[in-house]
């Protein structure tokens, strides 16, 4: 159920702002946390301090992204994130912040190696989260309970000779 929330929400932000993923993920962060710390240059400047990050590479980013510079005026001159035409509600920053959130846990699922300690938590993450599926489908993986009819599923094989069992 948590999956398809999520989904619901990734198709909010991506139709509210298609260049989201083109962004870098630093500049992903800013952007959703200008409701947070405020928008203004001084305030963005603070926030990229907080972070331990160089405002002159936050700059250089912002220049090499046309498209969150666009998105960024829009912020400060209206104070809202966008919304297309037919839609009620404005993107919140809790939509933002939770599709922000989850490219992150993939992104440290990415680099467990590199950090030992991260990796019960974060394969806890993801699993718990269904993030795998497109590359085992849940209803595929062997141990699982089928709810209809309260049985394990049984081991799959590659043989190709379990098409010969009877059932």
């Amino acid at each position: 159920m948590a999956g398809k929330t999520y989904k619901k929400i990734e198709q909010r932000v991506n139709k509210a702002l298609p260049d989201w993923k083109d962004w870098p993920r630093r500049l992903r962060r800013v952007y959703a946390s200008l409701e947070d710390w405020g928008a203004s240059e001084a305030a963005v400047i603070d926030m990229v301090r907080q972070w331990g990050w160089e405002w002159t590479e936050i700059q250089e980013l912002i220049k090499a992204s046309p498209s969150f510079a666009l998105a960024l005026q829009e912020y400060r001159d209206s104070g809202n994130y966008p919304k297309l035409n037919h839609w009620v509600k404005f993107i919140t920053t809790e939509e933002l912040k939770t599709v922000y959130i989850r490219e992150g846990e993939l992104t440290s699922y990415a680099s467990l190696d590199e950090n030992p300690k991260a990796t019960t938590y974060h394969q806890n993450v993801i699993a718990q989260n269904g993030m795998l599926d497109f590359a085992e489908p849940y209803s595929n993986r062997d141990g699982i309970l089928d709810e209809e009819t309260k049985k394990a599923n049984e081991p799959t094989t590659d043989s190709g000779l379990t098409s010969f069992q009877d059932e």
